[in-house]
């Protein structure tokens, strides 16, 4: 079971990454900020809502992981509990 919620952790921490990388182009926009229209603005605000989500679900599986574990076995997840990355 933990293993099926790590490998759910990993892939929306991919997703999160990816939706950072995705807000990059974004930088570009500030050489000429006339040029940024409505379809531009619905880009940036669908990838900060997506990177918002999926990094919830990232940091938010953590604690459940941590929670199932200590329940389980007394104790944090070994794997989790010194780092907020580790997947």
């Amino acid at each position: 079971m933990f293993g099926l919620l790590r490998i759910i952790r990993a892939i929306a921490g991919l997703l999160f990454c990816l939706q950072i990388i995705g807000l990059l182009p974004v930088i570009t926009w500030l050489q000429d900020v006339s040029a940024v229209d409505g379809k531009m603005l619905a880009f940036l605000g669908f990838k900060v809502f997506l990177a918002l989500f999926f990094g919830a679900i990232f940091f938010g599986m953590r604690s459940l992981i941590n929670w199932l574990h200590i329940k389980k076995d007394g104790a944090p997840h070994p794997a989790l509990a010194s780092k907020k990355f580790a997947l």
